[in-house]
């Protein structure tokens, strides 16, 4: 008798630690599906507040300041900005679910693509055949403007 409930007693540890285990799956999904989210809103805000600045000012190679811009909040470091040839380029590492975020939040905008070897790809596969400008790498999410 004193084995089967340690029989049971084990059965029921296991249900318990697979639940535990996979809550905290949903949980870390949930966790990285609003930071994609929070970025590509960050990332969609730096490229409206530079084009907003650039009506103003006249720059065709080049970062503009943080400090320069009316944004409601500071983006994250990782995502970087600078105009080439009069080219807005805002980019950022991957991370899962940011390509998503960005088409959503962008209204599916056509300028967003990925960087993969060493060439700018649209979302719908073709390649841009533009020149990276320093700093992107392979992997690098990027929205053009």
């Amino acid at each position: 008798m004193g084995w089967l409930i340690v029989a049971f007693g084990t059965v029921f540890l296991l249900i318990v630690g697979h639940i535990q285990t996979s809550q905290r799956v949903e949980v870390v999904k949930m966790q990285q599906s609003g930071s994609s989210h929070l970025l590509a809103r960050q990332l969609l805000s730096l490229a409206a507040g530079i084009n907003d600045w650039r009506y103003r000012h006249t720059l065709t190679n080049g970062t503009v300041a943080l400090s320069a811009l009316a944004l409601p909040v500071t983006p994250d470091s990782r995502i970087r900005h600078v105009i080439v040839a009069n080219r807005l380029w805002v980019w950022m590492p991957e991370i899962p679910g940011l390509v998503d975020a960005l088409r959503e939040q962008s209204g599916g905008s056509a300028l967003i693509g990925t960087v993969t070897q060493g060439q700018l790809v649209w979302l719908s596969g073709v390649s841009a055949g533009l020149p990276l400008p320093a700093g992107i790498q392979n992997g690098d999410v990027v929205y053009l403007n």
